[in-house]
């Protein structure tokens, strides 16, 4: 048998990884705060906050680190509970740019819903993790614990962000030896919705459906109520469409057809890719992307950083930065495969998704093949709460990794 050692040490692959692409942030973002008029040269704060938040995160980082292990086993009901608690108030406090997603506080903005995604991952794990409850259970438990924060930030609205709540909940559950079937059974509604605009997609789902439920054997009632349940919900689809902010529909349409409108919901995709096209190989040089510079590029600080980043450094930067971020999942997979606490492997496996979720999505939509959701760049996009968030995930999978009673050597 492979001998078993201690491991006690940090991760310092994994921590050179994330100040890597910390760095490389705070880079982008004071390129981004900088704007070029010929001998002109304007500078707005952004990379100073956001240097700060910087510092903050990184003590944070340390902080987890180095706390007692039972701490975070304790803090995820309480913590879920009071990042409900923030996402219900912060409906309730002045609207910022016609939405309700941050809470003022001193001279920072917090957004409970970036909170909240780490307190769902943490609390979804120490319930699917225990052995002494059925997998239904389990399940509908998750299911639930996923549900009322989604809903509270589509209020806001914030659909990116709900989104990830949903989406972060599927590896999960399959790791917790959920099966396949179940998990698509839960998410086939959300297909149905999909395919409810298009009789021939609809027919051909649901077929699709009847022979995966067959070919598992489910019984007819079972089987007939969830594909009775898909249809009702296909019938909905108009109804859901409807439900959706005007702007939203909007950035869905403007997505198939950005043409449609050029100067308004297409606006953002075709400025983004028009800078992301410019920067050929090496780019146009830091600070000197005309885009940026002339202003055409929408919140080129935040959720159109890559943007900034494809202008100035070119394809070269871009895959530097593409490869930072595979670099660091491919680590969270190494850690999660070593990890022999079940409730911890749960845990950075949510990480894992919460963090590629944001990055395929932000990327994707700054190149043309996502709609626009309002999904920050990891470690990249100007953000205090995010930056802290995901800085908090990193440090959970190091700690994880630090504190594994025994490896193999």
């Amino acid at each position: 048998m492979t001998p078993l050692t201690k491991n006690k040490s940090i991760d310092w692959f994994l921590v050179a990884l994330l100040l890597f692409l910390v760095v490389f942030g705070n880079i982008a973002i004071y390129s981004a705060s900088v704007h070029k008029f010929g001998e002109r040269i304007e500078v707005k704060d952004y990379y100073l906050k956001q240097l700060a938040w910087a510092v903050v995160a990184i003590l944070l980082f340390v902080l987890i680190i180095y706390i007692p292990d039972i701490f975070i086993e304790v803090i995820a009901f309480p913590g879920y509970i009071l990042s409900i608690l923030l996402l219900i108030l912060v409906l309730f406090l002045p609207a910022t740019d016609g939405v309700h997603r941050w809470i003022r506080l001193g001279g920072a903005n917090v957004q409970p819903s970036e909170i909240a995604k780490i307190f769902v991952i943490l609390f979804i794990a120490k319930i699917i993790s225990k052995e002494d409850i059925s997998k239904l259970t389990k399940f509908i438990f998750a299911f639930i614990i996923v549900l009322i924060p989604t809903l509270l930030v589509l209020i806001e609205p914030d659909l990116g962000s709900s989104l990830i709540f949903l989406v972060l909940l599927l590896p999960m559950l399959y790791f917790a030896d959920i099966s396949l079937v179940t998990i698509f059974i839960v998410i086939s509604p959300l297909i149905s919705i999909i395919v409810g605009f298009s009789p021939v997609l609809w027919v051909l789902f649901d077929l699709l459906l009847i022979l995966i439920l067959f070919m598992n054997k489910m019984d007819l009632l079972r089987g007939g109520i969830v594909v009775s349940i898909n249809a009702f919900i296909s019938f909905l689809a108009p109804y859901f469409w409807s439900r959706l902010r005007l702007y939203q529909q909007e950035r869905i349409l403007t997505f198939l057809n950005p043409a449609r409108d050029m100067l308004g919901s297409g606006y953002q995709i075709i400025q983004a890719k028009i800078a992301v096209g410019s920067g050929r190989i090496f780019g146009k040089g830091l600070l000197e992307g005309t885009q940026k510079n002339l202003e055409y590029l929408p919140a080129q600080h935040t959720d159109f950083i890559f943007s900034v980043i494809g202008e100035e450094l070119g394809f070269i930067g871009c895959m530097v930065l593409i490869t930072l971020f595979l670099l660091l999942f491919y680590r969270i997979v190494v850690i999660a495969k070593k990890t022999r606490v079940r409730s911890n492997k749960i845990i950075i496996i949510g990480i894992l998704t919460y963090l590629a979720f944001q990055v395929f999505v932000n990327i994707g939509m700054n190149i043309g093949i996502i709609p626009v959701v309002g999904i920050p760049l990891p470690f990249i996009s100007y953000g205090g709460s995010n930056l802290i968030a995901n800085t908090a995930t990193i440090a959970l999978i190091a700690k994880f990794e630090k504190e594994r009673s025994f490896i193999y050597s």
